[in-house]
């Protein structure tokens, strides 16, 4: 075997070992990505869940809805957070990468984030859905979701 076919095999092997890698980086690079951090806190006779969205991505994410799940008896079930008090903070307007913004969700009639029997924060979890329909989810939380 000739040492020049060779060295021209190496250096076909490595090409394609680095147009992969380019590959690889550019899609890695191009995705969207939501860190969701939350936690409930008290205020005088209320308590209030405040949610910070910081887009570490490098594209803009839109925000579609918020939704909240709470486990009641070990089951999952969705609350209601009323859109129109955090709407037009996302109507049009994209978190743009390295921004963030602040939401406080209180309770509400329909549920309450302190469970008075067991004296404790009810269990929690938070979902962002984009219009293209990607969620982007918390872990279950009680008292705190911050890392």
């Amino acid at each position: 075997m000739d040492y020049k076919l060779l060295i021209a095999i190496i250096a076909l092997f490595i090409s394609l070992v680095n147009l992969s890698w380019n590959i690889y980086i550019k899609v890695k690079s191009e995705k969207r990505k939501l860190l969701i951090q939350s936690y409930k806190s008290k205020s005088n006779d209320t308590f209030n869940c405040v949610v910070t969205l910081i887009n570490v991505g490098n594209k803009p994410i839109f925000i579609r809805r918020i939704e909240l799940d709470e486990k009641v008896n070990g089951k999952a079930q969705r609350r209601h957070l009323d859109f129109n008090n955090y709407s037009k903070e996302f109507e049009n307007v994209p978190i743009n990468p390295e921004n963030w913004k602040t939401l406080i969700f209180k309770d509400n009639k329909h549920f309450s984030f302190f469970d008075s029997e067991a004296k404790k924060f009810k269990k929690t979890r938070l979902t962002v859905i984009t219009p293209k329909g990607e969620k982007y989810s918390t872990k279950w939380f009680g008292q705190n979701n911050l890392r």
